[in-house]
């Protein structure tokens, strides 16, 4: 996908391609310093343009983040928080257990005045004790499976909050594993979006999933609770 093509995609779903070259800009970065320490395994710009940037744009195609507080649980090199925040006027939390991969991020958005990005290295079990129904948005994208992901950030929304989870083509699998802890986490699907990205035509299926009720205390258990 050349830079034009992204700047098409990103018109269709109608989002600011005026921010493309903060786009490039950040992918030439993530690139740069992927060379010294790995961020990601797409290492060919024009496949970086659709896997990474345009596949972590489409949250936006179904809210509005304006004044919103939005968490990226797992956010890696920043894909897709950093994509969101460059397009949108949200208040972003990035967090993530790896240092090296916040660091990054962390000294990007300051050096490029990236005022709405705020930067953790922690776990989310962890940070969610303190930070419980304290977000309007979360999202996660190439992180864990959906019931793992579900127990780990239906605690930080606010009720009525909803969670975009980015998956690929075993999205709807492992939403059927997620029955059980959604009733248990006071949640319940909102919008299942099913597409191809259009050059490499690889199925994505984004699942939203909106907090209904108070998450019981309990919640989040220790991480190896979870993935029993």
């Amino acid at each position: 996908m050349t830079k034009q093509e992204l700047v098409m995609e990103l018109d269709k779903l109608n989002l600011d391609s005026s921010k493309v070259d903060k786009l490039e800009e950040y992918m030439l970065a993530t690139l740069k310093v992927n060379e010294s320490f790995n961020l990601t395994a797409i290492k060919e710009e024009n496949k970086f343009r659709e896997l990474m940037i345009l596949d972590s744009a489409y949250p936006l195609k179904y809210f509005d983040f304006t004044n919103k507080k939005v968490i990226d649980i797992g956010t890696g090199a920043g894909y897709p928080g950093m994509v969101l925040a460059t397009l949108s006027k949200g208040e972003f939390t990035l967090l993530d257990s790896t240092k090296k991969k916040i660091d990054f991020i962390s000294n990007y958005a300051t050096e490029h005045g990236y005022f709405n990005v705020k930067t953790v290295i922690d776990r989310a079990e962890n940070y969610a004790k303190k930070h419980r129904e304290e977000f309007d948005f979360a999202v996660a994208r190439a992180v864990s499976e959906l019931p793992i992901l579900i127990e780990l950030i239906i605690p930080l929304l606010k009720v009525g909050g909803c969670f975009i989870a980015l998956k690929g083509s075993k999205g709807l699998e492992e939403l059927n594993k997620s029955k059980k802890v959604l009733s248990n986490l006071g949640a319940e699907v909102e919008l299942i979006d099913e597409y191809e990205l259009p050059e490499s035509k690889e199925k994505r299926i984004n699942i939203v999933i909106k907090k209904i009720k108070k998450t019981n205390l309990k919640y989040p258990r220790p991480y190896n609770e979870i993935i029993k």
